[in-house]
Parts: C-alpha cells; structure tokens; sequence
C-alpha cells in the first residue's frame, strides 16, 4: 500500500493494516511533510524578497505582476514588557483608578512550580486546576532484535 492508497481507503482498512505497513506509511509521510515545508520556506522566501523587499510598516499592500495581483499583509505583532506593565498598574492604582479598566490580568501556573509547591500550597490551587488531554502523537520503531 502507498500514501497515495491510504486517501481512498476505509477506516476499516486502515485499521486492518499491519503494524509494519503503517510504520512505514507514517516514515513516508513525514518525509514528505518535511519536504513540502523546505518547499513552503523557499517559496516563501522567494516572495519575499521579490514582493515585499522595501516594505515599511504594517498592513496589507497589493502589488502587480503581470496578469496577477499580490495582496502582502505584514501583520502587527506587539509584545508587551509585564514589568513596565506592572509597574504601570501599580502607579495606576496609586492614582486611585481602577486598572481593569485598561488592563486584563492573566494569572498563569508553570506546571513545574506546582509539582514543586508542598502541599499546603497545591490544595489551595487544586480547585482552579483542570487537566486535558492533548492530542496523541506517535513514534513508531522496529524493536531491535535480541
């Protein structure tokens, strides 16, 4: 079976298969993935530095080539400094005004720190804490024989 079989199989099938096949459909598979983004990256690249080479600033600009329209979009990407941030918040406050009126506060916990917290601490955050599940991912290997 090739890659190129799998787009018209039933799951059934697909289920069916042997381990072995698979394993090697998934290698294939992701040789072609990492293919196309190298191809992607090229390409874009080529854009690039064909279209967008002198573009200053932020937004969507359209350029012209032959019988097609380019439309480039240079998307705003800000970052803020959570110090200065916090630091803006506290003179705010300070000032007698409500931040939240300005400012949306995100409290977040590093996985590691909570491990870390004795239990007194955990307990109190257990209740805002809740788990998912990500999506699964899998490495598939031949066993080495003995």
């Amino acid at each position: 079976m090739t890659l190129d079989d799998i787009k018209e199989q039933p799951p059934g099938v697909l289920d069916a298969l042997p381990i072995a096949v698979l394993a090697n459909l998934q290698t294939q598979a992701e040789a072609h993935l990492a293919d196309a983004s190298q191809m992607v990256a090229i390409l874009h690249s080529t854009f690039v530095r064909r279209y967008a080479d002198g573009l200053n600033g932020f937004g969507t600009t359209t350029r012209t080539d032959g019988d097609f329209e380019i439309k480039i979009n240079v998307p705003k990407n800000v970052a803020w400094d959570q110090v200065k941030i916090a630091e803006a918040v506290e003179t705010i406050k300070g000032w007698g005004e409500n931040p939240d009126q300005y400012v949306d506060t995100k409290i977040t916990v590093s996985e590691t720190k909570y491990k870390a917290w004795p239990d007194s601490i955990s307990q109190l955050f257990e209740p805002a804490r809740t788990e998912k599940a990500g999506k699964p991912t899998f490495k598939i290997m031949e066993k080495e024989s003995a």
